[in-house]
């Protein structure tokens, strides 16, 4: 869960800014009450898609803390547990967020009441072994339980993470804990992991923003020639800097110890993640970006990240200010065609306004009330993706039309569920050849054929594998000695489990429980 704040106004002398995100909404508001048994309407379901369906139970008198009325799979074996009980004793009330995976070494954060990262050895993923706990500092409370270890990535060579670290206040919940700094900044932490079981802070690099730094990713523009000008060379690392735009800094390993140092900023009026990948077509270095309610996704060519260029914007509902929130993006080029994949993540933040329902908008803020989609979008040509404005207001007509002349398919959950305040939401996408590896929460984890997608077809993506982790170990619940104004995390507290990501690696597929523990999965089908 990347918890994206929603800006409000905050008079108090200590904020940094004031942005938080209204989540004060019932468990499940909005939703269809139903249970599917079976899948509904689905032209060509793969060999898990009742699975699948089946695995979303919902109602009265559905208990969605039971983990055991959770207990689903399809083709997908579970080969590891570790519900991390002894490793996280100095506070098992921590919340499990975003996860990397790079050379063996696995990284997933801890995101919530303080930041950190948690090191794996992965060179058996069968067999992950703990290695440290990179311990940050205490999340702000008292606003907002801002989710303050907001994303964790690991360096090429995976001997630096960057901790991307949110903030509200100077003001933690609770009691200060004397071994851990008082509170996080709006910054990245530069951790040196170069000996992983005693993993060292090396740099805290701040971002100006309002309320800290969502992701950030690094990247290798590699040298060489290019079509359309020339290479900066290096590793950089993009830096989503909240309600301010995108920040590009430089990794520079020369004096021993990793440092970051600013190369240029992005104004885009809103982001939430970024994919940034060398282009097999062109030979050009692209920023994708996933740009929450603003839009659904801009391309930047950032072959000099020095100098980035806009080149073009996607977006089916440019009308709306408050429908799909763009959430993660990831692109892949398959036979000449290049097939851009973004995910919306389902939220209820309250009925939408009468002149948003009357665009066309939807009824709640966020469409939590709709299953929430995987949209495959064909960019293989980006002049053709329609107008294209980071700032400011669209063209709407235009690039509306253009939008859905690229779209190829949409993949929603077999069940027909309703995404819910995130219930039951996608949230995190990886492609591996034609297979898209899915978390979604509640829903688990999906394994989904694309091969149709990636060739220009109009086919939804088949379920060939889905598991809902169901670990018997779960870990408490945080108990604040004070209630924030607006809470966040004791309103997805309320199930078991949820899973923000999923990452497959050499065979296996890596995943975190909220407030579970450690698993690896083995998908046993074939396509």
């Amino acid at each position: 869960m990347r918890l994206r704040l929603r800006w409000v106004p905050v008079l108090a002398a200590l904020l940094l800014v004031a942005p938080a995100m209204a989540l004060a909404h019932p468990p499940g508001a909005g939703q269809d009450r139903t249970f599917a048994a079976t899948a509904p309407d689905v032209d060509d379901p793969g060999p898990c898609t009742d699975e699948a369906a089946a695995s979303m139970p919902d109602g009265d008198d559905h208990d969605h803390l039971d983990i055991d009325q959770h207990r689903f799979a399809c083709r997908m074996r579970q080969v590891f547990f570790d519900g991390l009980g002894e490793e996280l004793g100095a506070r098992r009330d921590v919340v499990l967020g975003e996860m990397d995976v790079k050379n063996d070494l696995a990284a997933v954060t801890v995101t919530f009441p303080e930041a950190g990262v948690l090191f794996f050895d992965v060179s058996d993923p069968a067999q992950p072994e703990f290695l440290s706990w990179y311990r940050g500092s205490q999340c702000e409370g008292l606003v907002t339980d801002v989710n303050c270890g907001a994303f964790v990535d690991l360096s090429s060579d995976a001997t630096t993470a960057f901790l991307s670290t949110q903030a509200l206040t100077f003001l933690p919940a609770g009691l200060p804990d004397l071994s851990l700094r008082p509170v996080s900044l709006p910054s990245v932490e530069v951790i040196d992991v170069r000996r992983p079981s005693a993993p060292r802070l090396a740099q805290i690099y701040p971002v100006i923003s309002l309320g800290g730094v969502h992701t950030s990713r690094s990247h290798v523009v590699p040298s060489g020639s290019t079509q359309g000008g020339a290479r900066a060379p290096g590793e950089y690392v993009f830096s989503v800097a909240n309600g301010l735009g995108l920040e590009i800094s430089r990794l520079d390993h020369s004096g021993g110890a990793p440092r970051l140092s600013k190369v240029s900023r992005l104004r885009i009026d809103d982001v939430h993640d970024t994919f940034i990948q060398n282009d097999e077509l062109t030979g050009r270095t692209y920023l994708y970006v996933a740009a929450g309610f603003e839009s659904g996704a801009y391309v930047y060519d950032v072959t000099d990240p020095a100098q980035p260029e806009l080149l073009a914007e996607w977006d089916l509902t440019p009308q709306c200010s408050a429908d799909w929130y763009a959430h993660t993006i990831d692109v892949v080029v398959r036979d000449g065609r290049r097939s851009l994949t973004l995910d919306a993540e389902s939220l209820d933040l309250g009925p939408q306004p009468a002149a948003e329902q009357a665009r066309g908008c939807g009824e709640v803020q966020g469409n939590g009330d709709k299953p929430g989609p995987l949209w495959i979008v064909d960019a293989t040509d980006f002049s053709a993706l329609g107008p294209a404005q980071d700032t400011g207001s669209d063209a709407v007509e235009e690039l509306r039309a253009a939008s859905e002349a690229a779209l190829v398919t949409t993949w929603t959950n077999p069940a027909g569920r309703a995404g819910g305040d995130l219930r039951f939401s996608a949230h995190n996408q990886q492609i591996v050849g034609d297979t898209i590896y899915l978390s979604h929460y509640h829903g688990g984890v999906y394994v989904l054929d694309a091969s149709g997608a990636f060739a220009g077809r109009s086919e939804r993506p088949r379920e060939l594998g889905v598991v809902v982790p169901h670990g018997d170990e779960v870990r408490p619940s945080t108990e604040p000695l004070i209630q924030p104004l607006i809470g966040f995390f004791g309103e997805i507290e309320r199930d078991r489990p949820m899973i923000w990501d999923a990452v497959f690696y050499e065979g296996y597929v890596l995943a975190a429980d909220m407030r579970g523990g450690f698993y690896s999965f083995q998908y046993e089908g074939d396509s």
